[in-house]
């Protein structure tokens, strides 16, 4: 049987983990550049779940990956302008 760990349990955040890393390895991302990231994506998506939109925060993320591995530059300034976007409001069309 799978038991799934409980929300924000030290087990959760072991399994995510793991799996980030079976994907980085994967996908042959480097795993400290993956881990690096971690945090700010997930500050990401939470600041895109409730300030704008639950179902955009996954594809915001993946949209910022994209951007970057297009352009070869680093996520992070894309993350901190999309976020910083999400949370204040501002015009989403344009």
């Amino acid at each position: 049987m799978n038991s799934t760990p409980a929300k924000g349990s030290p087990e959760e955040k072991a399994a995510m983990l793991a799996w980030l890393d079976d994907v980085a390895d994967q996908l042959g991302i480097d795993r400290d550049e993956e881990r690096a990231l971690v945090g700010e994506i997930l500050q990401l998506t939470s600041t895109v779940a409730h300030d704008r939109s639950r179902p955009a925060a996954p594809v915001t993320a993946f949209l910022i990956g994209l951007a970057a591995g297009r352009a070869g530059t680093d996520p992070t300034e894309l993350i901190a302008a999309v976020r910083e976007r999400a949370a204040s409001g501002g015009k989403t069309e344009d």
